[in-house]
């Protein structure tokens, strides 16, 4: 399993870039680019930081939803 591809598509799916994930995660987009080309193999934890930080970012987006709907 692809779990920085599933990640990547999970993000596009809810309009964001990788980009935009790894300044969440903290994560150098050079290194994303190399785990997405396969050249390198991401640790677990990198892993957990992109999952969360793509959590974050869908839940702030649901949450201004929420708030414009409401107004």
């Amino acid at each position: 399993m692809n779990y920085i591809q599933d990640i990547k598509q999970r993000a596009e799916d809810a309009g964001f870039k990788m980009a935009d994930v790894c300044r969440e995660a903290g994560i150098n987009q050079a290194q994303m680019s190399r785990w997405i080309a396969g050249k390198t193999v991401p640790l677990i934890s990198s892993i957990e930081k992109l999952v969360s930080a793509t959590d974050r970012l869908i839940a702030r987006r649901i949450e201004m939803l929420d708030k414009i709907g409401k107004t």
